[in-house]
């Protein structure tokens, strides 16, 4: 109660409590939220550096795997093979490649795909390598629109030709495994290679031949400082029309022989037969000799094969002789038994052989011993007496003559037995102890 003319305690404020709602779920959340961000980022990234994918048909899968065979160019990786599988008509293996995007702009029609190492040959060092290694794509850009769909081929890329003109060569024999790429050699040196095989048929004249269209560089004919360069086409085709009329023909070989692969050859041929290059078809070809893989049949048919039967069927005959002879047979029992008694002596003298020997070495270090001892006490006695064998200690002179005798004879037997342990055995020889005395 407040007393009269003062003025009334004032009444407590009242106070509002206001809660404020943050938007902020929380820091809770942030871990979840940041590894989504982490996730989205890593995932636009992936994306983004996604290289390009081809596509290659390939006969055969040849060892190829997923992730592990490589992409090269020029000795650089720039992809890798992505998957495998089966083409829908199941006659092919489509490969899908992973390639880098700097070699975007060389994806043409003009491009080539070659798997090397997939086909195991003798002459080609690097298919042998494929066999621990693995095979591995090559690219060999070419020219053209751009693509993205491509058909490979198997082995080694060939050489890359300046200027590619292409000639037919008509062989009326087995081609072999005569395949696209192949090298087309003259004189050792590569100056073409083989763009496309066809099998020929003229049913009129009864005839089948395989064709070969060979694309060859007039640049490794060396015509440049003649012809200036200008007219490829026309100098080559010059130059050919000449040689053929001296004798070149085409032909097919091994390198190296009989286990290579086969190739195309331009040889200056022996045959006189007159021929020339045609003009007439679309390609000019040609002419093929006759001697190649398709006369081999000829070839072995010139060999003796009589004379080397009868030398091979006397040489058995020998042979069986001299396996059924008695002579042999006992000579054989007789070694047998030779070699089974000198088994059973090693067996039977050899733990003794050990001790033996042992036993011989101490009993020469033991008599060396007892030479130095006696040389020591006669050299001892000797310095002490003086005089000779007249002087009144001449018998002591002469007992220490004797000591020094008998120490040289025993120095010498220590000396053989060291020499001829087996003395122990069989007894000192007559000679040596004739020159003991």
């Amino acid at each position: 109660m407040s007393e009269p003319g003062s003025e009334p305690a004032p009444l407590p404020r009242r106070t509002d409590s206001l809660t404020r709602r943050s938007r902020w779920p929380g820091w809770i959340w942030s871990v979840p939220i940041a590894a989504v961000g982490i996730v989205t980022w890593l995932a636009v990234r992936a994306f983004s550096e996604r290289g390009l994918e081809v596509s290659v048909t390939f006969t055969d899968v040849a060892g190829m795997k997923e992730r592990d065979t490589k992409v090269m160019y020029r000795g650089l990786q720039i992809g890798e093979v992505r998957s495998l599988k089966l083409t829908p008509d199941r006659q092919r293996v489509l490969v899908k490649l992973d390639l880098d995007k700097d070699v975007k702009n060389d994806l043409t029609t003009g491009t080539q795909f070659y798997l090397r190492g997939g086909d195991i040959s003798f002459s080609d060092p690097m298919s042998l390598k494929a066999v621990v290694a693995g095979p591995d794509i090559m690219m060999v850009p070419g020219q053209g629109s751009p693509s993205q769909q491509f058909t490979g081929r198997l082995g080694e890329p060939p050489d890359r030709l300046s200027v590619s003109l292409p000639y037919l060569v008509r062989f009326e024999g087995d081609v072999g495994r005569l395949k696209e790429g192949a090298a087309v050699s003259l004189r050792g040196f590569t100056v073409g290679k083989v763009a496309r095989i066809d099998l020929a048929t003229d049913p009129e004249a009864g005839r089948i031949s395989t064709t070969a269209l060979i694309d060859l560089d007039p640049t490794r004919f060396h015509l440049g400082q003649e012809h200036g360069g200008t007219d490829w086409d026309g100098a080559l085709r010059a130059t050919l029309t000449r040689l053929v009329q001296h004798g070149l023909r085409a032909t097919l070989t091994q390198a190296p022989p009989l286990i290579g692969a086969e190739e195309v050859e331009l040889v200056m041929s022996t045959d006189e037969t007159p021929a020339e290059l045609l003009t007439s078809g679309p390609y000019p070809e040609i002419p093929a000799e006759k001697a190649g893989l398709g006369s081999l049949p000829q070839q072995i048919a010139h060999l003796p094969i009589q004379q080397i039967g009868a030398n091979v069927r006397t040489i058995t005959e020998h042979i069986k002789t001299l396996s059924a002879s008695p002579k042999l047979q006992d000579s054989i029992d007789h070694l047998d038994r030779s070699l089974a008694q000198f088994d059973q002596t090693l067996r039977t003298a050899g733990p003794k052989i050990t001790p033996m020997l042992t036993s011989v070495q101490q009993t020469v270090d033991s008599l060396r011993h007892t030479a130095d001892e006696i040389d020591g006490t006669a050299a001892a006695a000797r310095k002490l007496l003086g005089g000779g064998a007249a002087s009144p200690n001449g018998n002591l002179q002469q007992a220490v003559h004797e000591l020094t005798g008998t120490a040289r004879a025993i120095r010498t037997l220590a000396n053989y037995l060291d020499q001829h342990p087996e003395a122990l055995l069989r007894g000192r020889d007559a000679s040596v102890q004739e020159e003991s005395r």
